[in-house]
């Protein structure tokens, strides 16, 4: 009985001592830079510590971990106007490639362009001539419904209110049509500056394509 025992003791002092081991080798510290600049290592965090960040590292140097410092309030909202410029940035820049491959894909050079420009410039300018038209034609049923109404008095009969009411649609139907023709006016602006914007942006990449070719040809002909 007495070797068993002796044994079992022994056993559990192994693993006493294996455990301690492991406890020994997973022991942490902490490295930070103190007040003065300096690199500090301790064993134990502080409530000073903790705002500066610190590296949580083991015994033999290697890192386990990195706390970044707290900021301030003004570091912080320093921070966030960096990350808001960043995020406009590359939405800029997102956008431009999209415009860039949408081109590329339209147009195969600045003469395409030209004759898209052209090609809706004229549809707009149709839908405004068309709403020219129908603007004459409403005004001069306002004139002759204007000149019934006033017969009518004339003669000192009661305008019929059926129309009044369409005195009342014609007006409504006059300045909605004027509104209409002020839009398509505007449109026709927008519209050539934007195909003028393709054409200089569409020769811009034509213009880097063509000193990325002579760059590679150049290349070839020194080999």
């Amino acid at each position: 009985m007495q070797p068993l025992r002796s044994l079992k003791w022994i056993t559990l002092a192994a693993l006493l001592l294996a455990f301690a081991g492991t406890a020994v080798a997973e022991k942490v510290f902490y490295r930070y830079v103190d007040s003065e600049g300096k690199i500090a290592i301790v064993d134990r965090l502080t409530p000073e510590i903790v705002p500066r960040g610190y590296d949580i590292i083991r015994a033999n140097g290697t890192v386990v971990d990195t706390i970044a410092p707290r900021l301030s309030d003004d570091e912080r909202r320093v921070w966030r106007q960096e990350q808001a410029v960043a995020k406009a940035r590359a939405e800029a820049e997102a956008k431009m490639r999209a415009w860039d491959e949408s081109l590329l894909l339209r147009y195969s050079d600045v003469a395409d362009i030209d004759v898209a420009k052209e090609r809706a410039l004229r549809d707009i300018q149709v839908r405004i001539s068309i709403l020219k038209s129908n603007l004459t034609a409403i005004k001069q049923q306002v004139l002759n419904n204007q000149a019934e109404a006033a017969e009518l008095e004339r003669r000192g009969q009661q305008v019929p209110e059926s129309l009044v009411t369409t005195l009342s649609d014609l007006r409504r139907e006059v300045s909605g049509t004027e509104a209409q023709i002020v839009s398509r006016t505007q449109e026709l602006d927008e519209v050539a500056e934007a195909y003028e914007r393709d054409r200089a942006r569409f020769s811009q990449l034509q213009e880097s394509v063509l000193k990325r070719r002579n760059y590679h040809r150049n290349d070839e002909a020194d080999e």
